[in-house]
């Protein structure tokens, strides 16, 4: 990776210069979500955007692994600073091979819904912007927000299908 990110940690989204949340109820347990996303080969499955992910080094889960994702021309590598079965899974950006991020974390947090049968999914996208992109935080969630709002019904929609 070209361009170094900073490492945020999970107060991040509550000083962003950019936050999106997203929420969505899922017709499966806390469990079998959380499975799913910590199937890393499967998520270009259901983020149809993410063309492609590679876990770095041995270690592929829990706090500290690392995966490189190319989500078109971008290619970031995340740093996972929340590993909670059934309850959270969150990453910090550390690099990038494109200048377009200053630092970037996205945070899933699972809850249980109609008595543990369902999974309410509230994730949430925090940014900050290089110098030279800071004139666009105002414009740059608007497609951002387009993407990414299509990502949990089709998250949902795989794990009906399982």
């Amino acid at each position: 990776m070209r361009h170094a990110l900073r490492a945020e940690d999970l107060s991040f989204p509550e000083r962003a210069q950019v936050r999106l949340d997203f929420h969505h109820r899922i017709a499966r347990p806390p469990q079998a979500v959380f499975a799913i996303l910590a199937d890393h080969e499967e998520w270009p499955r259901w983020f149809k955007d993410l063309k492609r992910v590679e876990v770095l080094g041995p270690a592929g889960k829990g706090v500290g692994a690392r995966r490189r994702v190319w989500l078109g021309p971008l290619a970031l590598e995340e740093r996972f600073i929340a590993w909670e079965p059934g309850s959270r899974f969150s990453f910090t950006m550390v690099g990038a091979n494109l200048p377009a991020l200053a630092a970037m974390l996205e945070d899933w947090q699972l809850s249980p819904a109609e008595g543990g049968a369902a999974c309410q999914v509230d994730y949430t996208v925090a940014m900050d912007l290089p110098a030279m992109l800071r004139l666009t935080r105002h414009v740059l969630p608007m497609p951002l927000r387009l993407v990414l709002g299509k990502v949990l019904p089709s998250l949902a929609a795989y794990a009906t299908r399982r």
